[in-house]
Order: structure tokens, then C-alpha cells, then sequence
């Protein structure tokens, strides 16, 4: 987040502001007064009459009884229309910068003052609106501009801030950076959760979108500026000292999707063709450096757009681009039509990707439900491993999921402390249990209508301009699947843990008999209400049994067509638990004198004697070598375990010694 004004730079902003029909003084400019100015708006060639475009989008709105446009409980007073944002930055200088924002904005009753965020180490240097200077009020970081007679309710107005300053890290992800890049310094914002304000003035909110956009920026020549939207003023300014860059974006937006990133860059432009013939630019802004590898790594990007284009709704904004820029944080972050990517990894991409429908077209109402942002991309990043990338790769990536989840005991999905960063974005809650969260509803519900709801969700905030929490999200999944879900929603996303499962089965004339029993790993849940795949095999043949849990413990039964050997839980990756598996054949026990189950086997297997005695016994491996060998151990109907711990996968031999014969009992250990 960041400058001051060299001498060259100082010229290019004056012949800037000269060739936009404007009088000042760059560094005196907190004086100027609105006749000064003279009819902003018609100086701004790139608007495309925003006031009007915005007017009817509220129109169309109140007729489709769009939600997330009532802001009434915020502070701001307003309803944000539109913003225009122009920025003096040179990275090469340093990190300070100097900004106007023009606001224009729907009064929501009458008032005789209007709100905005800016942190209080940046300075407030003016404000008007068209008739005059208007007063600048402070308290903390929040400013407030008054004039007589105020406002009146319903109004449609505009007003301009101007602001400078050397913006601070803020904490969270450092909001607005100067760096450096092996070829030059680089600039870059990145606001979420609470970062716009640091670095501009605006309106701060997750009730209310910009309905409209325009970033300017004034930098030094050889610098190129990326940012939302499209790019539609590139040019030379200030006799070849400077360069002006425009991006326009006419889509809702979030303010802390709003974003810059200004160095050295180099560009290239891919197109993506979607299923139904539809066209779309795919800009990337790149380090010199990486051009190559760059050129490579983004065709990764097109058949994700396709799928999830096709999987979803339309790409969100396929008016515009969709684009990366790069950066130096050590991640991503999905900036609306530009994520700003430490580099084009292929999952890093489908995350952030993913975000342009979750999180950006339909956003959080409050950074508690983060993880119907984070935890949909990283699902959706699973999806483009099963749909691009085939099962295995996805059940593989479910797998190692669910073993982040469950390396520790306790959390929810959802983030009850919002002001500490590390639990709000925390990889193991928000992203990955949110991630397997999605995947145990759509097991739930079907993919038929777990899809189909999903696009009525998306299609359900209108133009995109909606907020969501959970509950908006669960009533979509609750109409089309016909059935409540506030226990599934209680109990895995407010709820915390996940539970352990004890699996015991045994097989009796046929008959198998299974025990089911859960343990909650947290006390918040006293335990979940879910679903238990288990696989069981014998003599060639496999069946699936899905047993219902509603209790902490319960038993089952069913017949198959065969003698059941050993038993898998979860073998399609569909629970989100950690679970043991035991049992035996009683029918096989009545046939051998002993008896090694499972087999294959889960951690220690179990041996039982059908005669009493004791024995000796001596564990092998393929290779002949003696591993483990117990004496004088206890056997008849008794159980003795073989220890299994540290050795790896593969087939094993255990010899048992009854001193009247030596049987040999081949076994696998999984």
C-alpha cells in the first residue's frame, strides 16, 4: 500500500489535469473550490453517463425485488452508486500517493451529513460536490462531509474527496504494498477483510456494492497499471514523462474487490471460447521475467472458465475479462475480473477462478460466513480436479483435506472471532471443513439438485449486486431439496469438530450385524446426524451399505450373497470422520482353526482360535524376515492382536505354533 512526487512526475499530473480541463496546483489542490473545477462530469470521457446506467439499474432492481441494495442500518447515509477513482502513484518513488474519489450516491433519508472510510493516518486535503466546498468532519477513521441544508432523502447526488498520504500496513494481508521484483518496485493493494480504507476513500461495507467504477492512474512511463474491469485509456501524458491509464468496470462490486497493482509489467491476452460460442479476453499482466513461464501456466486457466462456466451460471462479468495480474504476496487473491497470483499454479488459479462466482458475483454479508466464499472455491478447485482431472485426483484431494480437518479436535466452520485474521482465514476451518461441508450436502441432497441450487443461489441475487449469509444460502439448497437442513447446518458449520466413528461388524449364518458407534470430537455437537458408507468384500464380490446415524450408537443389520471377509469405510470419500473398522466371520471361524481379520487389515488385526490353548507366534514379511514373535499367547474364543504399527503397506505371514501343528495365515496390511 503506498509516494512521493518527483519532479518529472510532478509535470506529467499538471499537463494531466490541464488536458481534463482542470486548474490546480498538485500540491495545493486542498483549496480548490468547485467553480474551480467547473462540470466534472463532463470531463469524464469514459463514464458512459454512469448516473443514468445507475438509474436504471435501480429501476430494473425494484422490479425483480432484488435483495442486498437496503443499507439503511450503515452509517455511510447512502446508497453508492458509483465511484471514480484518480490516483497519482509512482512505485519508483516511493510508496505515498495522492487520490481524488468522486461519489455518486442514491441519500438515504434526509441528513445533513454523508459518510466515508479513510484510516486516520491518511489526510483528508478537500471536499465539494458541485455546488461548493463542502466541510470535512473526522473521528478516527471515519470522515463525514456536511453542507447547509443538508440532504434530502431519496436524492441522487455526488460529492468528491480528496485524500493523500503514505498508507501503512494495516495488518491483515498488508492492504497496500511497495515491493520490489527482480527487474523493479512494484505497488499492489489487497483489502480484504478491512483494508480499502487504508488506502483511498470510499465507502466500506459488505451491505452495499459500487454499482459502477472507474480506477485512474497517473504513474511514471514504462509502468503499466492493472486493475478491474476493462482497460480503456493508455496513454502518454506530460510530453513522454508520465502515462494515464483508465479501467472501467460496469458490474457491482464490493469495495474491497477494488484493486491496483502498478510496475514493469509485461502483457499477453489469451481468449477463452466457452461451450455456447461466446468469446472473452483472458488479459495477464506479468514480472518481465516470468513472461515465458507465464505464457505457458495461463492456457491452464481456459477449460476451467469453460467448466465453470457451464457448471454454474455464465461467467459473471464475460462483458468485461477475466485476467491475472502478478504480485508479491505468496498467494492469490481474487480481485474482481483480475486476480493478483504469486504465480499461475493450476489449483491456485481454480481457486481464485472459482471466486468470480462465490465471493465476488455473490458475496459474504458478514466476514463470519466467510466460508461461503472460501470454502466454495476450494471446493470448486476439487470440482475442476474431478471434472478436468478425472476421480482419483479428486478423491485423493478430498483425502488430504479431510486429514487437514481432523488433525485437530476442535473448530467451526464458522468464524466467531472476525477481527483475528489468522482464525477468520484459517486454511483447516474456513477453506478446507467449509470445503468438505459442500461435499457432504451435495451427498446429501443429490448433484441434481445440489447444482440446480447452487445456480438459483447465484441467479437469486439479481444482477450480482446481493450479499449473502447462510441462511440465504441453506433456503436455496432447502427448496430444492424439499427438506429442512437446520440440524445438517448446526451441527457442521456452527457447530465444531467432527465425529470418531467405531465400526464392528460380525457375520453369523449369513446375517451381518454392525455396530456403529460416534464420539464428537468437540462437546459443542453431542453428535452428528450423518450418513456411513462402508464397503464389505468377500469371494470376489463387493456390496456398499449406507447406515444412518441419529444416536451416538447404533446397530444394523443386512444379508449379503457371500462371506464376508474384511470391510473399508467411506471407500468413495464422502464423510468427513475418522473411523476404525473391525469384525469377523464367526461363520469362517466355525471352518479354520484360526482366523485373521480383517484382511486386509487396518491397523492391528485380530486372531482368533476356535480352540483353546496357547501358541506362539512369529510374524513375517515377504522376504522371510522374522518382524515380531510373542510366546505362550492365550487363544479358544479369546482374542489376541498383531502389532502392525510401522510397517508399511504390503502382504504379510503370520506362523502360529499350537505345539500339534503350524499353520501359516497370509494377510495384507492396507
Amino acid at each position: 500500500m503506498i509516494l512521493s512526487m518527483g519532479g518529472n512526475l510532478l509535470r506529467t499530473i499538471r499537463v494531466s489535469i490541464v488536458r481534463l480541463g482542470l486548474f490546480m496546483v498538485f500540491l495545493g489542490y486542498g483549496d480548490l473550490r468547485a467553480q474551480e473545477l467547473g462540470d466534472i462530469s463532463n470531463l469524464e470521457e469514459v463514464i458512459d453517463c454512469e448516473e443514468a446506467l445507475c438509474k436504471q439499474r435501480l429501476v430494473f432492481s425494484a422490479k425483480q425485488g432484488v435483495r442486498g441494495r437496503s443499507n439503511s442500518r450503515v452509517r455511510h447515509g447512502y446508497l453508492i452508486d458509483y465511484n471514480r477513482v484518480q490516483f497519482w502513484i509512482n512505485p519508483r518513488i516511493g510508496s505515498s500517493l495522492r487520490g481524488i474519489t468522486k461519489f455518486g450516491v442514491t441519500v438515504l433519508g434526509d441528513r445533513d451529513s454523508l459518510g466515508f472510510d479513510l484510516v486516520s493516518g491518511m489526510q483528508v486535503d478537500s471536499a465539494w460536490d458541485k455546488s461548493g466546498k463542502l466541510v470535512v468532519l473526522r473521528s478516527g477513521n471515519a470522515g463525514y462531509v456536511t453542507k447547509p441544508g443538508g440532504w434530502s432523502g431519496g436524492s441522487r447526488d455526488s460529492f468528491w474527496v480528496a485524500f493523500s498520504g503514505n498508507p501503512v500496513n494495516g495488518g491483515g494481508f498488508g492492504y497496500y504494498v511497495l515491493d520490489n521484483h527482480k527487474t523493479g518496485p512494484v505497488i499492489h493493494t489487497l483489502s480484504q477483510p478491512y483494508g480499502a480504507q487504508f488506502w483511498w476513500a470510499c465507502k466500506q461495507s459488505l451491505h452495499d456494492k459500487i454499482d459502477s467504477l472507474d480506477i485512474e492512474v497517473m504513474t511514471d512511463t514504462g509502468l503499466r497499471v492493472a486493475s478491474n474491469g476493462m482497460l480503456v485509456v493508455e496513454e502518454v501524458i506530460g510530453g513522454g514523462s508520465g502515462m494515464r491509464y483508465v479501467w472501467k468496470h460496469r458490474y457491482a462490486i464490493p469495495t474491497y474487490l477494488v484493486a491496483v497493482a502498478i510496475t514493469n509489467y509485461a502483457r499477453f491476452t489469451d481468449t477463452v471460447t466457452f461451450v455456447d460460442g461466446r468469446r472473452m479476453p483472458v488479459e495477464n499482466y506479468c514480472f518481465p521475467q516470468f513472461l515465458t513461464a507465464w505464457q505457458r501456466d495461463a492456457k491452464g486457466i481456459l477449460p476451467q472458465l469453460r467448466m465453470m462456466d457451464s457448471l454454474f451460471i455464465p461467467y459473471p462479468f464475460d462483458g468485461e475479462k477475466y485476467g491475472h495480474a502478478q504480485f508479491t504476496w505468496g498467494g492469490g487473491m481474487e480481485h474482481q475480473t483480475m486476480s493478483f497470483m504469486v504465480d499461475l499454479g493450476w489449483d491456485l488459479m481454480a481457486h481464485e477462478l472459482a471466486h468470480q462466482w462465490f465471493g465476488d458475483y455473490v458475496t459474504c454479508s458478514n466476514w463470519g460466513d466467510l466460508w461461503l466464499n472460501e470454502g466454495f472455491a476450494t471446493y470448486i478447485n476439487a470440482l475442476a480436479h474431478e471434472f478436468l482431472r478425472g476421480d482419483k485426483s479428486f478423491t485423493d484431494r478430498l483425502k488430504g483435506m479431510r486429514e487437514d480437518v481432523t488433525s485437530r479436535d476442535w473448530g467451526s466452520v464458522y468464524a466467531r472471532d472476525t477481527l483475528n485474521v489468522g482464525v477468520l482465514f484459517s486454511g483447516r476451518l474456513t477453506y478446507n471443513k467449509g470445503a468438505w461441508v459442500l461435499h457432504m450436502l451435495r451427498d446429501k441432497v443429490g448433484d441434481s439438485l445440489f447444482f440446480g441450487a447452487l445456480r438459483k443461489y447465484l441467479l437469486g441475487k439479481g444482477r450480482g449486486d446481493g450479499f449473502a449469509d447462510q441462511d440465504d444460502f441453506r433456503g436455496y439448497m432447502e427448496r430444492e431439496f424439499g427438506h429442512g437442513l437446520d440440524t445438517f447446518f448446526n451441527e457442521w458449520i456452527n457447530g465444531a469438530g467432527f465425529p470418531y466413528l467405531k465400526i464392528d461388524w460380525k457375520q453369523r449364518k449369513g446375517k451381518v450385524t454392525v455396530r456403529v458407534s460416534q464420539r464428537a470430537s468437540d462437546p459443542s455437537v453431542p453428535y452428528f446426524h450423518m450418513r456411513v458408507p462402508v464397503l464389505f468384500w468377500g469371494e470376489g464380490k463387493t456390496i456398499e451399505r449406507v447406515f444412518y446415524l441419529t444416536d451416538t450408537a447404533q446397530v444394523f443389520e443386512f444379508s449379503p450373497d457371500f462371506a464376508v471377509a474384511g470391510a473399508e469405510f467411506d471407500p468413495r470419500v464422502r464423510v468427513l470422520a475418522k473411523a476404525q473398522v473391525g469384525g469377523m466371520n464367526l461363520d469362517a471361524m466355525q471352518e479354520d482353526v484360526f482366523a485373521i481379520m480383517p484382511n486386509p487389515a487396518v491397523g492391528d488385526p485380530v486372531v482368533v482360535g476356535r480352540n483353546r490353548g496357547t501358541f506362539d507366534v512369529e510374524l513375517f514379511d515377504v522376504t522371510g524376515k522374522v518382524l515380531w514373535k510373542a510366546g505362550d499367547v492365550s487363544g479358544g474364543e479369546s482374542y489376541f492382536s498383531v502389532p502392525m504399527a510401522g510397517f508399511a503397506t504390503g502382504v504379510y505371514f503370520l506362523k502360529i505354533n499350537d505345539q500339534n501343528f503350524v499353520y501359516t495365515l497370509p494377510f495384507q496390511k492396507q
